[in-house]
């Protein structure tokens, strides 16, 4: 068995082999390394202000995903849709942890209460792949205009998980 930590979350991961995608950020492999090769204070970093506009931006998208998220798995409908969804929310909760520790603010108190969904897995699904739609290009701008390379590495990370999220939608759709 080996340890693993994501380098762009930080948690730990335990297995015998990195796995393909961080079980809590969502992070691609190339991001799990080994521990000792986690920089100590790789998030004590300087932001400008457009930056920390952009992680507050980045705090609410990720707090308002959560708690559709969390809507869509409160559902008794459908186990494996429910299930997906609740996953999918705590990688989005995780997200947004990872913006908090980076604009230095807690996390928003609602963070875990299940929002309002559309009422139909059908409609909640295409909803949801606008959601990560409009994430995935908006952290792709961030991480562009951003002048630390920390932030740039973390918003390419997470726009790149939230086009993951796009491929669950189009899977999902398969188990309505």
């Amino acid at each position: 068995m080996k340890m693993y930590r994501c380098r762009i979350c930080g948690e730990t991961y335990l297995g015998y082999g990195a796995p393909a995608n961080c079980p809590f950020c969502g992070a691609h492999v190339e991001f799990m390394i080994a521990p000792e090769a986690y920089p100590v204070g790789v998030n004590d970093i300087m932001i400008t202000e457009t930056e920390r506009a952009d992680l507050e931006s980045s705090i609410e998208l990720e707090r308002a995903n959560t708690r559709f998220y969390l809507g869509m798995a409160e559902r008794k409908d459908n186990d494996t849709l429910r299930s997906a969804y609740k996953r999918l929310a705590k990688v989005e909760a995780e997200h947004c942890s990872v913006f908090c520790k980076l604009a230095k603010v807690g996390k928003p108190a609602d963070l875990m209460t299940p929002g309002e969904t559309t009422g139909s897995w059908e409609t909640d699904i295409e909803e949801s792949r606008a959601r990560e739609g409009r994430a995935t290009a908006l952290y792709a701008g961030f991480a562009a205009r951003a002048t630390d390379s920390r932030l740039r590495e973390i918003w390419e990370a997470v726009s790149a998980v939230e086009a993951d999220h796009i491929v669950l939608d189009d899977l999902a759709k398969g188990y309505i």
